[in-house]
């Protein structure tokens, strides 16, 4: 058999076979012959590496017969840029396609068709590594062109216009989408030909996808049917045509939206006879009959624990389980989706300790839109006797700690990790942990190609070898992970191989403290939590307000906050504003205390100090200000202050809970920043950034009280000139224990001079180089071994805005940095008074440092609110909050 003979029968039956020898040269007739028999491979979603491998094979028959640098050349990189972007290589798929597009711009004309295709693949394979502007702004210089020199049903243009569609949907531009998509259905409408038909059956696909997520799903019903009849019309000519994988994946997409509009009866009678089929063709083990029976089970349970359907229900769904395990990561959106459906069920059927092994299973990557599922099942577990509330509680801390958001939590790891990491074997073990993922992850990539095959096109020696492998390396990175919580339990927390039990978390607290997570409704469907635990007992409960009474509160809470004058911000100091600031909402502020913490209250009272973890809008609110108990006057110093009760510590995550043990000593050296320079700068352009930013001299008074207080001297202190960016940067840092900012603080977006700020910043004096600004990602290049920085600033703790990341760019980035602990602001602080509470805080801390940094704050506190009444309004005394572990 001939070289080409054997490559065309390989691409037919979807199999990748080796040439043999044919010394003939490749003709046109039969490259053309390749070529759209490739391509029909790839419009049926048949194995895709398989088809690379062809397509190679023929690359090279065409740069021998034809050369590189020729329009051949072009149409098989095409194919190859193709089949690379379908098995998700991004990156590689976007750098093949840039230069097949060098190449195309050099060689075609601007009327040949394949210019177009070529660009057509190249935007797909640009929208898959996430460049949406880039690919749509390709995309629509492409169909621009392509409408100027191609003919008005040219099939090169229907393309550009499919890829152009589904690049604007994906972008969120859904009106755009949409019309392309009813030209290119009304531009193909009757035409009998195997690519118009394709195109429209793509397109029909497509805007019903569309009409589904963005409209009324009822609507995208008939449009799915008629996407379903053409893809059935454009695969008559193969065998068993409706078990092309595109077309059991839109009967899938039309099952779905039936489901939505509240019709499951429709959806058992499609589906009953299409899943049976795929049974027989692709096997009850393949990911294809996961895909196609899931639906059929939701169907089949009505939303009804105990609808006549839900016992098959359950056992389809723990099928389909079993399957998406197998083949896929534990943080796959469609094994995700199936594990939570699945605990839905099994909660609502009584069975609540088989609901709680599979949302433990979910390993903390359910969506916030989920937790109203996961609060079901695990309030549903409970209340059916199936655990404990002390166990139920347990799984939600596990929960909360895999859920946690990355920024300040995952700057609390790395400093954990960097405090742990001192051992060649610990690091070994992460070494061997990472490669063992990364063998599994690789082996499941492999079985799941399997697994979407034919069952007469399958290995099955690779599907046993493939599901050997997994479980012996399942084993290993066990047995890993298991040896790094037992040798290493610092750099096992600090990595993420381990959580906190609950069990740890009480060892952690001692008989003085509590911990409560506060994470805030996100949006009016969602519940919220607030969990709160001490060495004696435990509490949960969701929010009993919706989410955005939340944000409205805090919101209103931080507009009682109105400082102007003799701020540390980024503000015009020659605008004045009142030197007392509005009245204080206290009745807000007890509102929201019986919304979070009020609702725990048997588990905090009488714990002087409270280690608090809080995501979402309350992160935008030092907890210190909430009020306790009902105001009786608008007095604040008559106010029942939450700081009356407690002393607060904000967690960046759980794991940031005290413990004794870490293997290195922080340094023990004190270095002030204060009194910075903002003016006399020769560029025009850094002087102009620096107008808005007014000195601060009582800043020297109050790092020298401070310095006072620590026993040390002016060495100690970098002031005026001295306080510059150049000098943080040439410190001996490592040696410093506490590092101290009292300066302008800056979040990303302030206008400082007409210009914005890109990110977070602390404004220093300029020069030796640097321009004064120490931003967020210069900080991290810091090597810091501190017990504690202090931002005596302004807007250092969050960005101010509800719902934001709890924790701000500035202290993130100082824990990344290896700052163990932080004082930082809410607000932008009054000078005068933050000098005050800050040297105060200071005092109290040397003269009691068994107190903590959270107790003396707390006592400092309060001696400004009973003390001098015009220091008693929250908006002195309430900015600053202590973060993370410096004690």
């Amino acid at each position: 058999m001939g070289r080409i003979a054997s490559l065309v029968i390989a691409i037919l039956v979807w199999i990748a076979q080796p040439l043999a020898a044919d010394d003939a040269p490749l003709t046109r007739a039969e490259l053309d012959e390749l070529v759209t028999a490739l391509e029909a491979t790839m419009a049926a979603d048949a194995g895709f590496a398989g088809t690379e491998e062809n397509a190679r094979q023929l690359y090279g028959l065409v740069l021998q017969d034809f050369g590189e640098e020729t329009r051949e050349a072009i149409e098989v990189e095409r194919l190859i840029v193709l089949a690379v972007t379908a098995q998700s290589r991004q990156d590689e798929a976007a750098e093949l396609g840039r230069r097949m597009m060098e190449k195309a711009i050099r060689l075609l004309p601007n009327d040949d068709p394949l210019a177009y295709r070529v660009a057509a693949v190249y935007v797909g394979a640009l929208k898959t590594t996430g460049k949406f502007d880039e690919a749509l702004n390709f995309a629509y210089q492409a169909v621009d062109e392509a409408e100027k020199h191609l003919p008005p049903g040219s099939l090169a243009l229907q393309e550009m216009r499919i890829v152009m569609a589904t690049v604007a949907q994906e972008a969120g531009q859904p009106d755009v989408a949409q019309s392309v998509y009813a030209a290119i259905d009304a531009d193909t409408r009757g035409r009998d030909d195997p690519q118009s038909t394709a195109f429209q059956a793509l397109a029909l696909q497509g805007w019903a996808r569309l009409v589904a997520e963005y409209g009324d799903p009822g609507e995208a019903v008939p449009i799915f049917e008629a996407a379903i009849a053409a893809l059935e019309r454009q695969f008559a000519g193969i065998p068993r045509p409706k078990m092309v994988p595109l077309r059991l994946s839109t009967v899938v997409a039309l099952s779905e939206s039936l489901l939505r509009t509240g019709k499951t009866a429709p959806v058992v009678d499609l589906l009953r006879p299409e899943i049976a089929g795929v049974a027989e063709h692709y096997g009850e083990d393949s990911t294809m009959w996961a895909d196609m029976a899931f639906p059929l089970a939701v169907a089949l349970a009505e939303k009804r624990p105990d609808s006549p359907g839900a016992p098959e229900a359950l056992e389809i769904l723990r099928r389909v389980v079993a399957i998406y395990a197998e083949a896929f990561g534990p943080r796959t959106k469609d094994l995700l989706r199936a594990r939570l459906n699945l605990a839905v069920l099994l909660a609502g059927r009584g069975l609540g300790r088989e609901a709680l092994e599979q949302i433990a299973a979910m390993d903390g990557a359910a969506q916030p839109g989920d937790r109203a599922q996961i609060v079901y099942v695990l309030r549903m577990a409970e209340e059916g006797g199936g655990i404990t509330r002390e166990a139920a509680v347990g799984e939600i801390l596990r929960w909360l700690q895999d859920s946690q958001s990355q920024g300040a939590a995952a700057a609390q790891g790395l400093l954990a990790e960097r405090l742990a990491a001192g051992s060649d074997a610990g690091a070994a073990l992460l070494r061997q942990r990472t490669d063992i993922t990364a063998e599994i992850d690789g082996a499941r990539a492999q079985l799941a190609a399997q697994m979407v095959l034919p069952k007469d096109q399958r290995d099955a020696a690779a599907v046993v070898a493939l599901r050997a492998g997994i479980t012996r390396q399942d084993a290993a990175l066990a047995d890993v992970r298991s040896r790094l919580a037992r040798e290493f339990p610092d750099l096992a927390q600090a990595t993420g191989s381990v959580t906190l039990s609950l069990d740890e978390v009480r060892s952690r607290l001692g008989p003085d403290a509590a911990m409560v997570v506060v994470d805030t409704p996100q949006g009016d469907d969602d519940y919220g939590l607030v969990v709160a635990v001490s060495d004696a007992g435990v509490d949960w409960h969701t929010f009993q307000v919706a989410g955005s009474e939340v944000e409205g509160a805090v919101a209103a809470l931080r507009d009682s906050i109105d400082l102007r004058l003799g701020v540390r911000s980024a503000e015009a100091l020659t605008a004045p504003a009142p030197e007392t600031p509005a009245a204080f909402d206290l009745g807000r502020a007890h509102w929201l205390y019986r919304q979070t913490l009020g609702q725990v209250a048997g588990v905090i009272d009488g714990r002087p100090h409270l280690f608090l973890d809080l995501r979402g809008a309350v992160a935008a609110l030092p907890p210190q200000l909430l009020v306790v108990t009902p105001p009786v006057s608008d007095d604040p110093r008559k106010a029942d202050w939450l700081i009356r009760h407690h002393a607060v510590t904000i967690l960046p995550a759980i794991s940031a809970l005290p413990r004794g043990g870490a293997t290195q000593a922080p340094g023990t050296g004190f270095l002030a920043f204060a009194d910075a320079r903002f003016d006399g700068i020769a560029q025009a352009a850094q002087v102009a950034l620096r107008g808005a930013l007014g000195p601060l001299p009582e800043t020297a008074g109050e790092v020298r009280a401070v310095a006072g207080a620590m026993g040390q001297g002016e060495n100690s202190l970098r002031l005026g000139s001295q306080a510059s960016e150049a000098a943080v940067k040439a410190a001996a840092l490592g040696d410093i224990g506490t590092l101290y900012f009292a300066t302008h603080g800056l979040v990303g977006g302030d206008v400082v001079g007409g210009d914005a700020l890109p990110e977070a910043a602390l404004a220093l004096t300029p020069g030796g180089g640097e321009d004064g600004f120490l931003t967020a990602s210069e900080i991290i290049g810091l090597h810091l071994n501190a017990r504690i920085v202090v931002l005596s600033a302004c807007n250092t703790a969050t960005g101010g805005v509800p719902g934001a990341e709890a924790l701000s760019g500035l202290t993130q980035a100082f824990l990344y940095a290896g700052a163990r602990g932080l004082v930082v602001s809410h607000w932008p602080v009054e000078s005068r008074s933050a000098a005050a509470l800050m040297s105060d805080t200071f005092r109290r801390r040397a003269a009691d440092p068994a107190q903590g940094t959270a107790g003396a704050l707390r006592q400092a506190m309060l001696g400004m609110i009973d003390g001098d009444p015009k220091w008693s309004h929250p908006a002195y005394w309430a900015p600053f909050v202590v973060v993370g572990n410096p004690d």
